[in-house]
């Protein structure tokens, strides 16, 4: 139980990075009320890889070119996002606050949500080798964002609308998700563009195009964010 609350307050902290000044505490940031938990049905993408839809997507007020990465349905508790909304050339409208359960409030949907998985647990992902969905261990990995190439690229599928559309004959409930690609997840309340030579960090497995995933840690986001806002 202790591992399991841990890991809670590690990925709460990880995604409650928004720029803070050197005298907030941990605790501060903990109590970000833009993180809320979610309980029932959200979309893991952290192992999914994306492709473009060839539209576009408006992040918190900020036009990125639009990914869509198929990712399966799980239930329980995920980490959800209040301070993301925008619109989606595919999905139209949405607003985590608005639609905390599901983007349009039905069963039709589901969030893309956050939850930490290692590699003594299994979550389900698309094997390549086999072309199945399939239960397997998650292996975080990081890489060099490289935007020349779309398998050093990223996609951010953070607090995005999905649309389940497919059950898997072993039961696997798939959803479409759209999000921006080479965008960043953190910080939470700012659209912040991913550049090249950042480090960044998804259970995608190697050579999949746009893998989900966000630059950690974020001090890098911060310089980003600062340069903006000195423009």
């Amino acid at each position: 139980m202790k591992k399991i609350v841990l890991t809670i307050i590690m990925a709460t902290v990880l995604f409650s990075c928004n720029i803070k000044t050197k005298t907030e505490t941990v605790e501060d940031i903990k109590l970000d009320t833009v993180v809320k938990i979610h309980q029932g049905s959200f979309a893991f993408c952290g192992a999914s890889a994306a492709v473009p839809t060839g539209k576009k997507i408006i992040v918190q007020g900020v036009e990125y070119d639009e990914g869509c990465a198929i990712c399966p349905v799980l239930d329980g508790p995920s980490i959800s996002n209040l301070a993301m909304e925008g619109v989606s050339g595919t999905y139209g409208k949405f607003n985590v606050t608005k639609n905390f359960q599901t983007p349009d409030g039905t069963n039709n949907t589901v969030w893309s949500l956050f939850w930490y998985y290692d590699s003594t647990t299994t979550v389900p992902q698309f094997n390549p080798e086999t072309k199945e969905w399939e239960l397997l261990p998650p292996v975080n990995r990081a890489f060099v964002v490289n935007l020349d190439s779309p398998s050093t690229s990223e996609s951010n599928m953070f607090a995005m609308p999905g649309i389940i559309f497919d059950t898997t004959s072993t039961g696997i409930v798939l959803a479409k998700v759209y999000g921006p690609l080479n965008e960043a997840a953190v910080p939470l309340r700012k659209a912040i563009p991913v550049t090249s030579g950042m480090t960044s960090i998804t259970a995608a497995k190697e050579g999949f195009p746009y893998p989900v995933g966000t630059p950690v840690p974020v001090s890098e986001l911060s310089k980003e964010l600062q340069k903006k806002e000195k423009q």
